[in-house]
């Protein structure tokens, strides 16, 4: 069993879990939880992945937590909290807030991340509630430790951040894209809308939904459906439609995993990165999958870097497609079954 860095890590430890009730969170990239040895464990991710999956896991009898925040109930029969870093420092500390808010004051906290994602930071944002030390840092990782001193009061409201465009209010919650602005390749893709856009429509990966709304705002007429496989995005997406006073279809789903359907347009602005990591296979995933789930002269239409380059993927699968607009840092495929 392959085990990420920051897993190897807690590894090291293992002996001093083996009495603890753990509860692991954050952005857990491998199935350490089913391996480490303890008296009970549960899971939290707010992110649909391939390794958590079921309410109940059959293997160790491990708890699956999938939601955005956890409540008092969840966490009350835990000692100890593992919080996996994410990339993100805005996420990490709403994510945090939310956890620190529910355990009891003793729960022994650890904290574990990449030094590139800014792990260390993690002191600073959580020293009024508790005393982080170093335990150990290997393989371009950091271990933290801590016992919480203090609990905090957890708002969801207090973190939604409001952008505004052309009149239309998006609502962003942290460790969403698009949290600190909207994206210009976003507003490359809005702006290539029009009234004559109709129809069953699909956003993969939709975010804090501004491609949606930027939809319907023109063509409100259109059928929307859009898809995310972060919890967080799918609580934004929702806040933003009820801010517009608009409507659409919001599932929980990894790219096309919940959609049986087809549709006359699926639109995208597909992410290039896992985690820390560049990835095309998101991207790849919506080209391919696209032609299954799209009607007779369906179309996708996405937005990507400039520099990146689609043609070859997109001749061996659409019987045509082309380049509608393009800056010096984006362009936006239309593609035709």
């Amino acid at each position: 069993m392959l085990f990420s860095q920051n897993s190897q890590l807690i590894l090291r430890y293992q002996n001093i879990f083996k009495n603890k009730k753990i509860f692991f969170s954050g952005n857990i990239q491998d199935e350490l939880p089913r391996y480490l040895s303890s008296i009970e464990t549960s899971v939290h991710v707010s992110v649909k992945n391939d390794f958590y999956t079921n309410k109940k896991d059959k293997m160790n009898n491990i708890h699956i937590y999938y939601d955005l925040l956890i409540s008092k109930k969840a966490v009350e029969n835990y000692n100890t909290l593992i919080y996996y870093w994410p990339k993100n420092k805005s996420e990490a500390r709403f994510q945090l807030c939310n956890l620190l808010s529910c355990f009891d004051i003793g729960t022994e906290i650890f904290i574990v991340g990449k030094n590139s994602s800014g792990v260390k930071s993690a002191i600073k944002i959580l020293k009024k509630w508790t005393k982080l030390n170093k335990l150990e840092s290997a393989k371009h990782s950091i271990l933290f430790t801590g016992t919480l001193k203090y609990n905090t009061k957890f708002i969801l409201q207090d973190f939604f951040k409001t952008h505004i465009w052309k009149g239309l209010y998006i609502k962003c919650l942290p460790g969403v894209f698009g949290y600190k602005k909207i994206d210009l390749g976003s507003q490359l893709l809005a702006c290539t809308f029009s009234k004559k856009m109709y129809g069953e429509i699909l956003d993969v990966g939709c975010g804090s939904g501004f491609l949606s709304v930027s939809l319907l705002s023109q063509s409100p007429n259109s059928f929307v459906t859009m898809v995310d496989n972060k919890e967080s995005a799918i609580i934004s997406s929702r806040e933003t439609l009820f801010s517009n006073q608009l409507t659409a279809k919001i599932l929980s789903s990894n790219l096309y995993s919940s959609i049986s359907n087809k549709f006359d347009l699926i639109i995208s602005n597909p992410s290039f990165h896992n985690d820390l990591e560049v990835d095309f296979n998101t991207i790849t995933k919506i080209i391919l999958g696209a032609s299954k789930h799209l009607k007779k002269r369906g179309e996708l239409r996405f937005v990507v870097n400039s520099c990146f380059n689609y043609d070859i993927l997109l001749k061996k699968n659409f019987k045509k497609f082309n380049t509608i607009k393009k800056t010096n840092l984006y362009k936006v495929y239309q593609a035709f079954c």
